[in-house]
């Protein structure tokens, strides 16, 4: 025991002088020694983890701790000897204190940790979603890199209804995809720096090779993103619901195919869209043909929805609504056909500020219909109720004066007002900010998508067809480039 309890306490500390390559060797070399402990010591170890824990900081030995902890867990009798509560206590002290840079060498064991967590039955949901939200976040602190246990993350964030906590991941816009090469010598041709470079790129380190990722296909990034619509359908983030969606049927799709979560995003794409827009929105440009068609034909009833919405019919809004309800309730999307009847109205008074800046209560309770009931609200007091909730939520921009006298009228804001330089200055900030971040990850993706043999072999042409012809600038290598492509290590649009 006490050999063993040396050899994994033989880990130096992190010295911030030293060569990355000697401290590289120092990890392997660790690493070596601990996977070879004798029989005899590990099955000491099995017989007291906690002393081995106890004696272990994860945040200065992350790779000495995960041992202790994934021998334990591969071993059937010693889980049921151990005291549970005390166990789970070290793997929550684990995931948030754990070396982010040691982490790299041992990710498949630290992954089938995370995987663990995410079955949701080992800890209380509102523990795992958090834990896994902040390991996430502990690898990549800029969240840009897709990983398997994103969607791992979004699924029990859903299933379990805890949200608040898995939205700092969330809420971080996905650049890159993980290379998918379990091979190490494949990884180092990319990128031969050690691991424990400071200097690496999340890009560089995240990938089937180190394990730090499970294999995952299209199908999986098509699925985190529909449980992120979900996750902000549920929070009436109208925006970033609509976006999410948008992310999913505007997918890169291989040989024409469509696949079934795309056309159901579509269907709640729609939905979304009128209570973002308050009209029908359009597809983006850059969604193929074969798309197009596809949904045309299976959302065809939503369609129609959309059509009534934007028109002043609201009797029939609300009997197509009804008509179609075995059809919302078989696509799940039942409440949210919901909350577009309820925001009829309230696109409507929207609506009334392109004919008047300043309008009486009367005239918008004549001017405009309900469609829960397909008729004008019975008196004045409904309709001020509605707007003031309009006006508190930040749907509507303006103010409300109730005069029981001169009577009440609704005065429109300025769509577009003066900022107040305190924000002005925010907003360049942020902007700065935004333009620093993007000029990295251009820099990033570039040096990635120079090392792809498809590009070289096109700049190649070029530069042979511009010695002849001269240069073209209307043709790109992004324009020729495969489906296939699209997935490993190259930017995601959107």
């Amino acid at each position: 025991m006490d050999g063993a309890l040396a050899t994994l306490n033989s880990l130096a500390d992190l010295d911030a002088n030293e060569n990355v390559k000697r401290r590289d060797a120092e990890i392997r070399g660790y690493i070596a020694g601990t996977t070879s402990l004798p029989e005899a010591s590990r099955v000491a170890l099995l017989e007291n983890p906690r002393k081995a824990l106890e004696l272990l900081d994860p945040a200065q030995n992350s790779i000495g701790y995960i041992y202790v902890l994934d021998l334990v867990f591969s071993s059937a009798s010693a889980l049921g000897k151990i005291d549970k509560r005390m166990f789970l206590d070290k793997i929550v002290r684990f995931l948030t204190h754990f070396d982010p840079v040691q982490i790299r060498y041992v990710g498949a064991t630290f992954r089938s940790i995370l995987d663990r967590v995410a079955n949701g039955t080992m800890l209380p949901p509102a523990v795992a979603v958090e834990l896994l939200a902040t390991a996430i976040l502990r690898i990549d602190p800029t969240g840009t890199v897709f990983t398997s246990t994103h969607l791992f993350l979004a699924k029990l964030a859903v299933e379990s209804n805890v949200i608040e906590p898995a939205l700092e991941v969330l809420d971080k816009e996905i650049t890159c995809y993980p290379v998918m090469s379990s091979n190490r010598e494949a990884r180092e041709a990319r990128d031969s720096r050690p691991l424990c470079d400071p200097n690496l790129g999340p890009a560089s380190y995240i990938s089937t090779a180190t394990g730090l990722t499970d294999g995952f296909k299209s199908g999986s990034i098509l699925e985190y993103n529909f449980f992120r619509s979900l996750v902000y359908t549920s929070r009436r983030d109208w925006n970033k619901a609509y976006a999410a969606l948008e992310q999913v049927i505007t997918h890169p799709a291989k040989e024409r195919s469509v696949s079934k979560v795309m056309t159901e995003c579509h269907k709640r794409w729609l939905l979304v869209g009128l209570l973002k827009y308050g009209k029908a929105p359009s597809l983006p440009p850059y969604t193929s043909a074969h798309p197009k068609a596809i949904y045309n034909s299976l959302s065809a009833e939503y369609a129609e929805l959309a059509i009534l919405f934007s028109s002043t019919q609201a009797a029939e809004l609300k009997g197509r609504a009804e008509l179609g309800g075995e059809l919302w309730q078989e696509d799940g999307t039942t409440s949210l056909v919901a909350e577009v009847l309820s925001a009829y109205q309230k696109w409507q008074i929207i609506n009334l500020r392109k004919i008047f800046t300043e309008v009486s209560i009367g005239q918008v309770r004549r001017l405009t219909c309900s469609a829960q009931t397909g008729e004008p609200l019975k008196a004045d007091e409904e309709v001020i109720e509605l707007i003031q909730g309009m006006l508190s939520s930040g749907m509507l921009n303006g103010r409300l004066e109730v005069d029981g006298s001169a009577g009440s009228f609704l005065k429109f804001g300025n769509a577009s007002s003066v900022m107040t330089e305190e924000k002005f200055a925010r907003e360049i900030a942020t902007n700065h900010a935004r333009i620093t971040a993007l000029n990295k990850q251009y820099k990033d993706v570039n040096d990635r998508l120079s090392e792809k043999k498809e590009y070289v072999k096109w700049m190649l042409v070029e530069q042979k067809r511009a010695e002849k012809e001269g240069p073209d600038a209307g043709v790109g290598f992004d324009s020729q480039i495969e489906d296939e492509d699209l997935m490993t290590g190259i930017m995601a649009h959107g």
